[in-house]
């Protein structure tokens, strides 16, 4: 059973928007194209790695938690995947890189060579997973539980080729999931927790589950501003008579600024006025913008001059967003 499913990561939603407004003639545009890359090959490497499960009997209570995070005093953990079942726990942290690959037991350095021959460094996942198998045996001593708790790194690229192993880490291509899970089931055939427990603890980890602050971007000059049309990229919309018009398509569309108010909160942050919204939006007219501001439903605070308005992370129904 699925306790809490995956989400797209916001950085997502956060780097198409950037994209949206850099000119593809920006200095800065491959760099920003690549990190969005990264993270949307990482996303769909988790998404192929859930989809795997369906195709796995596993024969014991158990339940699943994915892209678990946890938000200590000092740090954080953030687990892929998090099984939870009642002869043991498996923690995966899924990795969507190609190239052969370098684990230094001596260093902790872990390295990817590539076709090309050129090498890169990267954050060691045998590391990651030490950090939250700690973790996860220290919530479980304080609740007088022992619970086998096996850390595992899953490769979905088949193009990833281990060259090193990280001593006796469990390093499999994703196609080997149901392999592993059949190789613990045999390693550890004694049910140590109920079902009942295993509810209950699950839930008890869910709940410890918080939104992942979004980190904020080192914006780069040249960002376009204004309403853009979702049909024609980059070209900016014009307000008219209550509805948005392109120049380009002669798309139309009355909430075309709600789209532009979710990039401005990725971009720029969580509050807007009314001078932020006219300047990013396009509109000139104070009233005009006091009217769709108005009719967001946005919470706000302070009086009419000074008002500041909170963007959510999204509007529930466009259709009753207009203004009057």
């Amino acid at each position: 059973m699925i306790l809490k499913q995956r989400q797209a990561p916001p950085e997502l939603f956060q780097l198409e928007s950037l994209l949206k407004r850099l000119p593809p003639t920006h200095t800065q545009f491959p760099h920003w194209s690549e990190k969005l890359r990264r993270i949307s090959a990482g996303y769909h490497g988790e998404q192929r790695i859930d989809s795997l499960w369906h195709e796995i009997d596993i024969p014991i209570p158990h339940y699943f938690i994915h892209d678990l995070f946890i938000q200590k005093q000092q740090s954080s953990h953030q687990i892929d995947t998090f099984l939870i079942t009642s002869h043991f726990i498996l923690i995966l942290e899924v990795k969507s890189i190609s190239g052969l690959l370098h684990f230094d037991e001596q260093t902790r350095q872990f390295s990817r060579t590539n076709k090309d021959g050129s090498i890169d460094g990267m954050r060691n996942p045998d590391d990651q997973v030490r950090r939250h198998e700690k973790w996860v045996e220290q919530f479980l001593t304080e609740r007088k539980i022992k619970l086998p708790v096996i850390g595992a790194i899953v490769f979905t690229y088949p193009s990833a080729v281990i060259q090193s192993r990280a001593g006796k880490r469990i390093m499999i291509q994703s196609s080997g999931l149901p392999f592993l899970i059949d190789q613990l089931l045999k390693e550890y055939p004694r049910e140590i927790l109920s079902k009942a427990l295993i509810k209950k603890l699950s839930g008890q980890l869910t709940k410890l589950h918080l939104i992942k602050p979004l980190s904020p971007l080192i914006l780069p000059s040249g960002l376009l501003t204004g309403v853009l049309c979702s049909r024609y990229e980059r070209e900016k919309m014009f307000y008219k008579r209550k509805n948005w018009f392109c120049n380009i398509c002669l798309f139309s569309d009355p909430h075309a600024h709600l789209d532009a108010l979710k990039q401005y909160r990725s971009l720029f942050g969580s509050t807007i006025s009314n001078r932020e919204f006219r300047a990013f939006t396009g509109i000139s007219s104070v009233s005009a913008a006091s009217k769709l501001l108005a009719a967001s439903k946005m919470a706000f605070e302070g009086s009419f001059k000074d008002r500041v308005y909170h963007i959510p992370e999204d509007f529930l129904s466009a259709d009753s967003i207009l203004p009057s």
